[in-house]
């Protein structure tokens, strides 16, 4: 089946050189992927329903401990990705696979020689993005399910499009993300850590924002540049 899903979308590579580099585009941007994602997180998180039966006050705890537990959990699915793709067994990107001949815009082909030894199960993309889906439909439906087929549309489609995953690396990625956001919810939603720090979004605003800015920006960007610390750690 991810041989056929991957042959049916290469057919569509390299007939239209605008679409297909409108695709890697949407594809490697970090505004496009996290960005938008985090700001529908950011609204949930400073929204209250107006149907509400809790008051103000108690719906914002609620809905501020889901989406910290939820962001807490997405990070953690993030570092099982990754050893999960360091242990598992390897397997090559589609668009790698000669046997696919999939002809990929060349600004990707250029990124052949570092993505090569990266294995193309699971997708942390698939992990992260659905798993931050989650903690937002966990808060509101709507608004949950416009986040799901955002992160459907504009991050895991173009990434099967372009032979960046197979469909398999997709699903069972979006499927781990899910799970761990609803078990860490579950988990964390009530920990004394997390409604103290909602306390403190509250009390000292000026101090807890700059944090969770920054911290939220690294979850928008996939933590790149906590990976590329740690790479340089490694040659410490």
């Amino acid at each position: 089946m991810d041989i056929m899903i991957a042959q049916w979308m290469s057919h569509g590579l390299s007939r239209s050189l605008l679409f297909d580099e409108t695709v890697l585009t949407l594809s490697a941007s970090h505004l496009v992927k996290g960005a938008m994602l985090v700001s529908i997180m950011l609204f949930v998180w400073l929204w209250v329903p107006s149907n509400s039966q809790l008051g103000k006050e108690k719906a914002q705890i609620r809905n501020r401990t889901t989406i910290l537990a939820a962001l807490v959990a997405s990070v953690f699915g993030e570092i099982f990705a990754r050893l999960l793709s360091h242990y598992s067994a390897f397997r090559l990107r589609p668009f790698l696979e000669a046997s696919l001949d999939m002809q990929v815009p060349e600004r990707l082909q250029l990124l052949a020689p570092e993505m090569i030894a990266n294995s193309s199960f699971p997708s942390d993309h698939a992990i992260l993005f659905f798993a931050i889906a989650t903690g937002i439909y966990m808060i509101s439906r709507s608004f949950g399910i416009f986040a799901f087929l955002y992160s459907f549309i504009f991050i895991a489609l173009p990434r099967i499009y372009l032979g960046l995953h197979y469909m398999s690396d997709i699903v069972i990625g979006a499927a781990i993300g899910i799970g761990f956001s609803i078990v860490g919810v579950r988990l964390m939603r009530n920990s004394a850590i997390l409604k103290r720090t909602v306390s403190w979004s509250m009390s000292k605003p000026e101090i807890f924002y700059p944090v969770f800015f920054l911290f939220l920006f690294q979850v928008a960007t996939m933590l790149e540049d906590v990976r590329a610390f740690s790479q340089l750690l490694k040659l410490v």
